[in-house]
C-alpha cells in the first residue's frame, strides 16, 4: 500500500509521480489551505488536463512556470510543462518535493563542438 492510498488528498505530492511527467494546464485557482501554524492562508493551485488533483504552486513552482510562460497565470491555460520529483531541503529537513521544469527541446545541431568530438579514426 502506497502513503497516498493509506491518506488520499485532493493536491498532488511527490509520491504520486514514479517518473517525469508532461502536462498540461488547465487553470489556476486561489484554494483556502491551513499552514503549518494552523492558520488559514490563500495559495494558488495549479489543474491540469491530465488529472483531477492540482499542485499547490510555492514560490519556486510559479516562479519557474512564469519564467517559462509569462507572469500573468491567466495565459498559461493550454501551456505545456513537466513535473519532476527532486529532493529538496524544508525547514532542515531533506524531503522529496515536485518541481516544474520546461519541456525539453530537441536540438537541431550537434550536442558537441567539433572542437570537441573525438577525432575521427
Amino acid at each position: 500500500m502506497k502513503t497516498g492510498d493509506v491518506f488520499p488528498s485532493k493536491y498532488l505530492k511527490a509520491e504520486d509521480l514514479d517518473a517525469d511527467v508532461e502536462v498540461t494546464i488547465k487553470n489556476v485557482e486561489m484554494a483556502e489551505l491551513k499552514a503549518r501554524d494552523g492558520k488559514d492562508e490563500s495559495k494558488p493551485v495549479c489543474f491540469f488536463e491530465e488529472g483531477e488533483k492540482g499542485l499547490i504552486l510555492n514560490k519556486t513552482n510559479w516562479a519557474a512556470i512564469a519564467k517559462q510562460h509569462g507572469d500573468e497565470s491567466d495565459d498559461w491555460t493550454g501551456k505545456k510543462v513537466i513535473l519532476t520529483v527532486l529532493d529538496v531541503d524544508s525547514f532542515g529537513d531533506i524531503v522529496s518535493a515536485i518541481r516544474i521544469k520546461p519541456p525539453k527541446k530537441v536540438a537541431d545541431k550537434p550536442a558537441f563542438p567539433k572542437a570537441i568530438r573525438p577525432p575521427a579514426e
